[in-house]
């Protein structure tokens, strides 16, 4: 009987193994297993064929005999690891029983890796058969658990001894750790193969098997390993603060990898896996689409080796950069630059083409971010290669309120130069101008935004008059909105918020305009599509005072190719209706004042509708006249100082076009 000099509970209850890891313990137990493969080979004459075999083993409950069931679906509860290496022998049992042991100091040993099988599971069953010093076959048998503070380990003689056999039953998984396990043996068999890669790379790597015991699938370790990697000789070396690394690069043709890593490693082992899309920014899950391989870089050296936390999930290490401390961080962005230099041919290209899809998308679609090709270069530069336009607008609108945020501060800062005179003439004059020049450009980008805004109105104008897929057109609402939003009045409505331009530049800065709202706020009410209210000067900001109004604009806008007009339905008759109302000086406005009218007030009356054969007919019926560009038709009413117009949704988007065609050519919008 032997025991722990350590009180294991709370050995085990210290040991951190984060719950998204569930299987360090098993990689504990594999790499256990190639070291007493090792140590064999070094101590023992004889030959063998050096195996290590990982049983997957399922929870039982859903597996039904006969009914074709999928076993993979089932829970992974534990982990046989079975091996022929040296054995429990007196040595190896001695360290086993001792936490903390060195007796494998010397290959990166820690002598706790196998608390963590108690950390995960409820237990461990250990059976080893092997030759003792006197060359006799043996047999060792025990439990490890929690239960259990001591080892009440027997050995007995074997008989029908062939080869030398440990095996390892990782029991129960904690359900913490269980639910967390993929359940594909094939997902499993790839992480192993990336933890153990170091060891796989060596010609004498003994020979690795899967086996699902569920339904007897094998997965060879090695030969995934070979079939999947493209190269592997290559090794760079690099320096931070004065420590020497070794990087080894890898290309593996394997998609479920699912992304290019680097994996710092100590002692053979990997501690850590970084995603590299992160650290490299042109490098995306792309390279195995356009070169079939995802990149795995290893990096590795005697800092990574002594720094290793005891659990082998961490490093006693910064995580980031800072008071001249080595960091993680700092070994990280070493390597990134190394492995930059190894997919150089690839990234090159990578980078031209992300920087000029760029450069086209702020020409076609966003102008307003095209003084950042010019003062962000870098930052531009900084972008992922494979945005969607969505994620790429996001990233520029970020970078533009950086600069904008970095312009206020240079501003500020010019401007404290100057009144602290801390600025001579000439240097005032470069800095001046150059500020100007930023401030100038990041102005046009503001204007490029607005004109850009511009061309997807219309653009969306043009869409709203086309018959649907169902083969029905918009409803007068669509319209109606995209021209100036509904139920709502000009004190609620800014300037960028509505597009009245689309009819005339001049009707965006009247002094009173409601959209879709009744007279006198009254629901019972007639309510004119859009009505506007100037005073005699075109932009005013005055209230109703009550003096009458030099000019009062009408819209009344249909839905497209609507034919079922008569004399008495109309917009014609329905704005000289307006008209009337308005002319007994009793309608009042959304703030319950009288909209006052004078013999001198003019209307303006627009109907904005496509021009059908019934509306054609009550033009001519009142005497319209057609428009030069046949596009429409128009009449004075002089009995009612009615100007009256009649605008086709064809007419309003061509005169639109080409009273914004310079600054869409100027732009680039096509």
């Amino acid at each position: 009987m032997a025991g722990f000099t350590i009180d294991i509970t709370g050995r085990i209850k210290n040991f951190d193994i984060p719950r998204n890891q569930p299987l360090v313990p098993l990689y504990e137990a594999i790499v256990n297993s190639i070291h007493a493969i090792e140590e064999r080979r070094a101590n023992d004459d004889r030959s063998f064929n050096p195996y290590i075999i990982i049983e997957i083993v399922r929870d039982q409950q859903l597996i039904i005999e006969g009914q074709g069931i999928d076993y993979s679906i089932n829970d992974v509860i534990g982990f046989n690891v079975i091996d022929n290496g040296v054995g429990l022998d007196e040595n190896n049992m001695r360290s086993f029983l001792q936490s903390d042991s060195t007796y494998k100091a010397s290959i990166g040993g820690k002598g706790v890796g196998r608390f963590s099988w108690l950390k995960a599971f409820k237990k461990a069953d250990v059976e080893s058969i092997f030759l003792d010093a006197d060359s006799i076959p043996v047999r060792r048998q025990f439990e490890f658990s929690l239960e259990k503070q001591e080892i009440d380990d027997t050995l007995t003689e074997c008989d029908n001894y062939t080869d030398n056999r440990t095996e390892v039953k990782l029991i129960d998984y904690q359900y913490e750790y269980r639910k967390n396990v993929n359940k594909h043996a094939d997902t499993i068999a790839t992480k192993i193969m990336q933890h153990c890669v170091i060891y796989l790379m060596a010609p004498d790597c003994p020979k690795i098997t899967v086996v699902d015991v569920a339904d007897g699938n094998t997965i060879s370790i090695n030969d995934l390993f070979h079939r999947n990697i493209k190269k592997s000789d290559n090794i760079s070396t690099f320096t931070v603060q004065g420590t020497d690394y070794e990087l080894l690069n890898i290309e593996m043709e394997d998609a479920a990898i699912g992304g290019s890593k680097l994996y710092l490693c100590a002692n053979s082992r990997v501690v850590r896996e970084i995603p590299l899309e992160k650290q490299v920014v042109d490098l995306d899950k792309n390279l195995f689409r356009d070169q079939g391989f995802y990149y795995i870089g290893v990096v590795s050296g005697k800092t990574l080796d002594e720094s290793v936390s005891t659990s082998r999930t961490s490093f006693d290490l910064p995580e980031e950069s800072g008071d001249g401390e080595l960091s993680v961080q700092d070994i990280v962005a070493a390597a990134s630059e190394k492995i930059e230099e190894f997919l150089s041919d690839y990234l090159v290209e990578v980078r031209a083409q992300k920087e000029e899809r760029i450069r086209r998308y702020i020409s076609n679609e966003a102008p307003q971010y095209r003084h950042l090709l010019k003062y962000m270069p870098d930052r531009i530069r900084e972008i992922k290669p494979s945005l969607s336009d969505a994620k790429l607008d996001e990233e520029l609108y970020r970078l533009r309120r950086e600069f904008e945020l970095q312009l206020r501060t240079d501003n500020q800062n010019l401007m404290e130069k100057m009144r602290n005179e801390m600025v001579v003439s000439d240097v005032y004059q470069e800095e001046f101008r150059k500020q100007v020049e930023r401030i100038s450009d990041a102005n046009k980008s503001v204007l490029a935004e607005y004109v850009a805004h511009r061309k997807i109105i219309l653009e969306l104008l043009k869409q709203g008059i086309r018959r649907n897929d169902d083969g029905k057109y918009n409803r007068e609402s669509f319209i109606h909105n995209l021209i100036y939003p509904m139920r709502r009045t000009a004190d609620e409505v800014g300037y960028e918020a509505h597009n009245l331009w689309l009819i005339d530049e001049r009707l965006s800065y009247c002094d009173y305009i409601s959209s879709d709202v009744p007279f006198s706020n009254d629901p019972k009410e007639e309510r004119p599509d859009i009505m506007m209210l100037d005073h005699p000067v075109a932009v005013s900001d005055e209230e109703n005072t009550g003096r009458a109004y030099e000019s009062i604009v009408i819209f009344e806008l249909k839905k497209p190719q609507r034919d079922d007009y008569t004399a008495s339905d109309n917009p014609i008759q329905q704005m000289l209706g307006y008209v009337d109302k308005l002319k007994t000086n009793r309608v009042k406005d959304k703030d319950g004042r009288i909209i006052n009218v004078d013999t001198n007030t003019q209307f303006y009356l627009y109907a904005v509708c496509d021009i059908t054969p019934n509306l054609i007919k009550v033009a001519d019926d009142r005497d319209f006249v057609k428009t030069p560009d046949g596009r429409g038709y128009y009449r004075y009413h002089g009995k009612k100082k009615a100007y009256i117009e009649i605008l086709s949704y064809d007419k309003v988007i061509q005169d639109a076009m080409k009273r914004n065609k310079i600054l869409f050519d100027k732009l680039g919008l096509v």
